[in-house]
């Protein structure tokens, strides 16, 4: 899936609504995280991890992101990201479609 709306996150970081690390990896398993965005920058053993974890708990993953443009727009160094508010989650999905 593509997602080109990278300016989205910084309002959903303003929200107060986006997690990452050990917070997302817990997120995920407490069914708190509606969606994961991973970067193609993750390796591969990071990046198998973060899909086991997603397929496992039924947590949809949008991969194949630009590592530098999540960096700039968030203004963390994160791999992956969590959206924790389910209604924000939902318009990043729609909009990857």
């Amino acid at each position: 899936m593509a997602f080109n709306d990278y300016a989205f996150l910084g309002i959903i970081k303003r929200a107060n609504a986006l997690v990452s690390g050990d917070r997302m990896l817990e997120g995920i398993r407490n069914k708190k995280v509606y969606l994961v965005l991973l970067s193609r920058d993750a390796s591969e053993r990071s990046q198998k991890v973060i899909r086991d974890k997603c397929s496992f708990y039924g947590i949809p993953l949008l991969d194949d992101l630009d590592g530098q443009l999540l960096h700039a727009n968030i203004n963390q160094t994160a791999i992956a990201i969590g959206i924790t508010n389910v209604d924000m989650a939902n318009k990043v999905l729609k909009e990857s479609r």
